[in-house]
Formats: structure tokens, C-alpha cells, sequence
């Protein structure tokens, strides 16, 4: 990468369009090299035994923690970065008002240049419930960006660092943020409860309003959850242009892939511990699947239940697991050709036991 497309690029000279596809094609996938590295990745090591909660309301306090460690090791990263080509010019800071965005491009007379708000998921939670919620108003269309990054603890061992598990990044999506609230306001705005009685929806100076029956209160539950911001079809869409549609595409591949990785961990991590063997990945015509000696995981969202035990059946599959996008598992059992059902709506844990069970009996 040359010093002068970093200083330019990072400095909200060049088109919107070209700063998207430089951030997602050659400077994130650089960074998150580098954050993957072994070097990177001890700081955040599981060592010795320590274990992270189980039990839901710690899980999510460990995630929120994990989410501010790597927007900071991602913003040291990229100053790391910036020195080894020797710029010295610019630097990444961070904003510590906690408003949008998370952090800023700068000058080093202070002067503000791209600006990215990051947003961390881990791939296997069940409810991925980041929000992007920052109004129109302080958003700069052509300076700012919303970044999500897809992460997950790996047990790979390391060749220097006796960790037992450490996180790795999987992948990142760059919107304009602009254009990605532009969505999230057409369709929330166009989209409101049944029990609004005669108010409306919609915001003041300050942050998204809803109503119930004519009550007025601030918005607490849906307004900017990520992955409710778009749905495919929906009949309002916002005035029509290539940033715009550039977004609409971006997300939608996000949306897919961060269910899809996911469920290839969870299917993975089962597979192996119900059956003492790595898994594979069974690629068809209507989707994939994982499976290990008899036993296969699908996923609902390419997959349906008829389908799975058609595929069962053809393959000598025994039982097998169908999941759902928010990981909740139903088993069944193949006896003469016909599916039995063992259990419904399990979470990935639960699930987990049953099948062990089902193993040694």
C-alpha cells in the first residue's frame, strides 16, 4: 500500500464510493491480518483454565468488554500501521465522549478526517444485538462510516503462546453510514407498532420516538439493531443511487454471512465433540450442511426440515439437527425413512447435551 493512497484515503479526499471499496477490499482485510496475528492475539488469550460466564447477562458483559478491546486494538493497529510507512502526519484517535462515531481520523493540528463507528458481533450469540442509532443530522455523508466486525473465540493452539482459546476476526462490512441510517429511518419510519393510537413515530432533536396508545417515550428496544435495519422487498425504498445500492448489497451479504459463520462454529464444535472427529461441510443444490459419521447439522434459513430428512435418508444419516438464524436447534431421529422428532427450540448448549446423550445410548 503506498504512503501517499494511505495519507489520501484516510484523510476524506477521494470519492465515497472509492473510500468504501479501498477500506473493505485493501486497508481492513491488511488490519485484520494483522490483528489475527499470534502477536496481536495473546492479549486477549484465555489462559490456564480461566473460563468466560455461561449464564446469559455476564455472556453479554464479556462481549461488550471484548467490543471495546478490539475497536481499541484495531485503532493501535492502525497507528502501528501508519508508522511503519512513515506517516507521521495523521494518527487514529479515539472519541471519548462515547457519541458517534468511535473513532476519528486526525490531523496533528486536530483537524477531523474519516470518521468510522465499529461495531463488534460475535458470530455464535443468538440475539446480535448491536445498535446503530446516531441521527441523520450528525451524520457527515461523506467522512463517515459504520464498520461491523465478525469475531468469535478460536481453539487453535498457538506455536509461542500457550493460550486455550483466543479471538479471531472473520470478517468486516463497510457502509456509508449515511445512507445506511437513510434505510433504517425508511423502513423503522414506515414500519411502526399496531398500538400507537393517535400518535406517530418518528424523532426529535435528539433521538428516535415511539409511541403506544398516544404516550410518547423514547425509543429503547428496535430503533438501529443491525440486523433488523433492511428487509428484501420492502415497498418504500429511499431515492435510488449507486451508494445506496451499494449499501443495500452489503448488507444483505452481512446478514447472510454472519448467521451462516455462526452456524458453521456452533455445527463445527458439535459435530466434533458428539462424534471425536472433524466434520465436513456437504455442499448441495439447495445449501450446505455439516456432517460427521451419521449425524448431519442444517440450516433452516437454506434448508427446510423436509428437505433436511430427504437428504438424511439418501445419505444414511441417523439424526440429524436442524437450526434456526437465532441457533435454536430441533432433533430428529431417521427410523425406516420417516423423521422422528426428539426435541424442539433447544439453545445451542441444551442442544449440545441431548445429542451427547442420544451418542452414548
Amino acid at each position: 500500500m503506498k504512503k501517499e493512497e494511505l495519507i489520501s484515503m484516510l484523510s476524506a479526499k477521494n470519492d465515497c464510493n472509492e473510500t468504501i471499496k479501498w477500506l473493505r477490499l485493501k486497508y481492513l482485510p491488511e488490519i485484520i491480518q494483522l490483528f489475527n496475528s499470534e502477536e496481536s492475539r495473546k492479549r486477549f488469550g484465555l489462559y490456564q483454565g480461566e473460563k468466560i460466564p455461561t449464564n446469559e447477562r455476564n455472556l453479554t458483559d464479556v462481549r461488550t468488554r471484548m467490543g471495546v478491546l478490539i475497536e481499541f486494538e484495531l485503532a493501535r493497529i492502525s497507528n502501528q500501521f501508519l508508522e511503519e510507512n512513515k506517516i507521521s502526519d495523521i494518527f487514529w484517535s479515539y472519541v471519548v465522549a462515547n457519541r458517534f462515531p468511535d473513532l476519528e481520523i486526525r490531523s496533528n493540528d486536530g483537524e477531523r478526517h474519516l470518521r468510522l463507528e465499529i461495531k463488534t458481533l460475535q458470530c455464535v450469540a443468538e440475539e446480535k444485538s448491536a445498535n446503530f442509532d446516531t441521527l441523520l443530522k450528525d451524520i457527515n455523508p461523506n467522512t463517515d462510516f459504520v464498520v461491523v466486525f465478525l469475531w468469535d473465540w478460536d481453539s487453535t493452539l498457538s506455536e509461542n503462546y500457550k493460550w486455550d482459546s483466543a479471538p479471531i476476526i472473520f470478517n468486516a462490512f463497510v457502509f456509508n453510514a449515511y445512507t445506511l441510517a437513510l434505510l433504517r429511518d425508511t423502513y423503522w419510519l414506515n414500519n411502526p407498532p399496531s398500538n400507537l393510537g393517535n400518535g406517530f413515530q418518528g424523532f426529535d432533536l435528539r433521538y428516535a420516538v415511539t409511541c403506544t396508545d398516544g404516550v410518547y417515550s423514547k425509543e429503547q428496544g428496535n430503533y438501529g439493531k443491525l440486523t433488523r435495519i433492511w428487509k428484501k422487498d420492502f415497498p418504500y425504498l429511499p431515492h435510488n443511487a449507486p451508494l445506496l445500492n451499494d449499501t443495500i448489497e452489503e448488507y444483505f451479504i452481512f446478514q447472510d454471512e454472519i448467521i451462516s459463520t455462526g452456524f458453521k462454529l456452533i455445527a463445527y464444535n458439535h459435530l466434533k465433540q458428539i462424534t471425536n472427529n472433524a466434520p465436513s461441510k456437504e455442499i448441495i443444490k439447495q445449501g450446505h450442511f455439516f456432517k460427521s459419521q451419521n449425524i448431519a447439522y442444517f440450516l433452516s434459513k437454506t434448508i427446510s426440515v423436509r428437505q433436511a430428512k430427504e437428504i438424511s435418508v439418501s445419505r444414511g444419516i441417523s439424526v440429524f439437527v436442524v437450526m434456526t438464524e437465532k441457533y435454536r436447534s430441533s432433533i430428529y431421529r431417521v427410523v425406516n425413512g420417516e423423521s422422528e422428532k426428539l426435541a424442539s427450540d433447544e439453545k445451542p448448549k441444551n442442544a449440545l447435551k441431548i445429542m451427547l446423550s442420544l451418542r452414548e445410548n
